[in-house]
Formats: C-alpha cells, sequence, structure tokens
C-alpha cells in the first residue's frame, strides 16, 4: 500500500516517494482548503451537496460545476506525488483514495498526548512534552486554521499545547533550567499573550536568571496589555507573582562599582517617571519611611476622571474616558518634575506622589494640570477630580 505523510503544523505539506507537495506550490486558497478537508475526513464519503456547502456561498451561480473544476485542479495538482488516483469519484460524491494510507503529524501528535496523561517518570514526561512542543510548530497552516470545519481542532490543538508547555516548565522549574523556561514560555506567549500562567512562567524564568530590570519592564508591558484587551489592569495572579518577586528581592545586594556604572549610563529621562501600580507602592513606602525618619510632610495626588452627569459603572471599557485617560497620561508626563512618581492606578484613576512638594504648591500643581487637562478635551464632556492628601497620614495596603 502507498504512503504519503501529511504536515498540518505549521506549514501545510505533503511527501511522499515521489516528491513533496507543499503549500507555496499551491497558489489557490480553495483548493488547499479542499485538500485539507478531504485529508482529514479521509475516512468518510463526501457529498457534492456538503462540500458545496462549505465550500460555497449561496450567491455562486454554478457550484456544482465549480466543485467540479476545483476536483479536476486538485487532481492535476497531486500528480506532483506520482500517479496514483488520490480522489475517487462516487457517485454525486468524492472520497479521498482509501487505498492510499495518510500519516499525519497532527494524529501521531494526539497520540503522544494521550501517553502524557499515563507517564508518571518526570524524565520520560520532560522528553515526551519536549516532542509535542516541538511539533506544534505554531498550530495548523494559517491558510485554513479560521475555517468553521477546523477550528474547534485549532483551539483544541492550542489549549492542549498551552498545557503540555506548562506541564513541561514545572518540570524545568524543579531544576532551575531558568533558560530554557525562559525560551519555552516565550514562544507559548506568540500563541496566547493573555495566558497568566505562561506569563507568570516567563517572569520566573527572568528573576531565576537575575534579569531584574527585564523582568519588571515585561511586567509593566503585560499590565498595559491586559488593561487594553480586557479592561483589566491588574491581572490578580499575576500581580501576587510580581509582589512576591519584590518581597523576595527587596534587600539584594548589588555590587556597587556595577550598580554605579548601570545606573550612569541611563539615557536622560524627562518629566515625571511613569510606573506600575506595585512599583509605585514600593517607591511610596520607602518614601513613607524616608518621611518618618526625617519628620516630613509631602503630598498624594489623586486625580478621577469621570463623563459629566453620568456614573461610571465599571463594567465595560469606556471608550472616552480611555481617550480622556490617555490624554490626561500625557498631560502628566509633560508637565510634572523629574523625580515625581505616576501610576494608573484604575480605569479612570491615576495616584501622584511629589516629593519635596508642598501643600501650597500641590494646589497650583493640581489646579494647572486641571487647567491643561480641560483645554485639550474639545468637545468631550469629562470632568476631572483632583485631591490632594498627605503622604504620612496613609498606610499602604
Amino acid at each position: 500500500m502507498k504512503k504519503i505523510k501529511l504536515q498540518l503544523f505549521g506549514n501545510f505539506c505533503l511527501q511522499s516517494d515521489k516528491g513533496t507537495l507543499s503549500e507555496d506550490m499551491i497558489s489557490s486558497n480553495q483548493l488547499i482548503r479542499l485538500l485539507a478537508y478531504m485529508l482529514i475526513y479521509r475516512d468518510k464519503v463526501q457529498t457534492h451537496q456538503k462540500l458545496i456547502e462549505i465550500f460555497w456561498d449561496n450567491d455562486s451561480r454554478n457550484p456544482k460545476g465549480s466543485l467540479k473544476n476545483l476536483v479536476y485542479r486538485l487532481r492535476n495538482t497531486l500528480k506532483v506525488l506520482g500517479d496514483d488516483e488520490y480522489i475517487c469519484t462516487h457517485a454525486e460524491a468524492y472520497q479521498w483514495n482509501p487505498e492510499i494510507e495518510v500519516e499525519t503529524d497532527y494524529e501521531q501528535w494526539e497520540k503522544k498526548l494521550s501517553e502524557l496523561r499515563g507517564l508518571k517518570d518526570e524524565i520520560q514526561k520532560e522528553k515526551l512534552c519536549t516532542q509535542i512542543v516541538s511539533t506544534y510548530n505554531g498550530n495548523v497552516s494559517n491558510r485554513i486554521a479560521n475555517e468553521s470545519w477546523i477550528l474547534s481542532r485549532v483551539m483544541g490543538y492550542q489549549s492542549q499545547y498551552l498545557d503540555t508547555v506548562k506541564v513541561l516548565c514545572a518540570l524545568l522549574e524543579q531544576q532551575k533550567r531558568w533558560a530554557e523556561i525562559e525560551t519555552y514560555s516565550s514562544q507559548a506567549m506568540k500563541v496566547d499573550s493573555l495566558n497568566e500562567d505562561i506569563q507568570i512562567m516567563f517572569l520566573r524564568s527572568l528573576y531565576g536568571q537575575n534579569k531584574y530590570d527585564l523582568a519588571m519592564l515585561h511586567y509593566e508591558k503585560v499590565n498595559k496589555m491586559f488593561y487594553e484587551s480586557m479592561g483589566n489592569y491588574y491581572p490578580e495572579k499575576l500581580r501576587a507573582e510580581f509582589q512576591k518577586f519584590l518581597t523576595e528581592n527587596s534587600d539584594s545586594i548589588t555590587d556597587a562599582e556595577e550598580l554605579q556604572k548601570d545606573l550612569s549610563t541611563q539615557e536622560e529621562t524627562k518629566g515625571a517617571f511613569l510606573t506600575d501600580y506595585q512599583v509605585f507602592r514600593q517607591i511610596y513606602r520607602m518614601e513613607s519611611r524616608r518621611l518618618k525618619r526625617f519628620g516630613m510632610a509631602e503630598y498624594v495626588m489623586f486625580l478621577t476622571l469621570r463623563r459629566k452627569n453620568k456614573i461610571f459603572e465599571g463594567t465595560a471599557v469606556d471608550p472616552v474616558l480611555e481617550k480622556g485617560m490617555s490624554l490626561l497620561e500625557k498631560q502628566l508626563r509633560s508637565s510634572l518634575r523629574i523625580g515625581d512618581v505616576v501610576t494608573r492606578y484604575s480605569v479612570t484613576q491615576f495616584i501622584v506622589l511629589l516629593p519635596a512638594c508642598s501643600y501650597e504648591s500641590g494646589i497650583k500643581v493640581g489646579e494647572r494640570i486641571e487647567r491643561q487637562f480641560r483645554d485639550t478635551l474639545n468637545k468631550m464632556r469629562l470632568e476631572l477630580k483632583v485631591e490632594l492628601q498627605e503622604l504620612s497620614a496613609y498606610e499602604c495596603e
């Protein structure tokens, strides 16, 4: 019996002992879709009516003629694999030739997933996980990934891939193989950047390699991404992981000469320092301790944006409020001093730490921000509430 190999993950490809048919060699998307469908469902006879319903819409003038023509083109295309009859004709139906065996990467992948569920030996589990992850190669070919008849498979494969990456990274974490965890979790983030568990694994891999600066930058980037995509500015599991990192590394000792060299090579910063709330909270605490020691007073400014005559219910991202918050962020960056620290606390609030600023000066700063912000609103019906409180009067949560 003749055998051909089908690669579905990554780039669609067929191989026989006579030749190779890659997706780059098939110019028509309709052709590659029909071929993939006939191969995946090769154990069933496909009626003309069913194929027409899948591949042609109701506006098609002559779907039966179009199907006949597409099958003819498909048969000619498959000749690169040999002269066999790959598509059999039945009464008002077609089928992949059952006498030609097809070995597929996705079925082998599914078999390995089944084997993994029964494994207990960690060395064997790691080996099998590595094989599963490397085979996935970005899910099925983009040429067919959005087709309704394969979409459930695509989603299932993605979920199984991510679960396998989590298992693999957990095994590697026991051995502190942080560089490998960074590689695998980084690849997985390309598949699903909003998967919190994968993001946590990536952060842990950076901590494990002492890449603290990269970890902090990545955490802030991820927070922004979650907010823009889901309106969820602080994913709780990720937030807890980052807080744990800050706690465990707050007393880390760095070589003084290297630290001074690193600090002196930083690019010059203009305007206020905009940072994530977790970092802001640490700065707040340090500043609070310093003030307690020297008996000084400093102030924190709370800025709340809201629509005029409308209560924000917090159930969804309000595009007008979001645009206003973006304008306010630019305003704070440009109008505050170097040394002032800004964080976005929620969907509608910013907090500003104003070191070495008296109450009277803080009031003036707030009035200036409110006035300048009002000038940028154009016709947006928004209002800004500015409150000033003494830093030393509050405890951080």
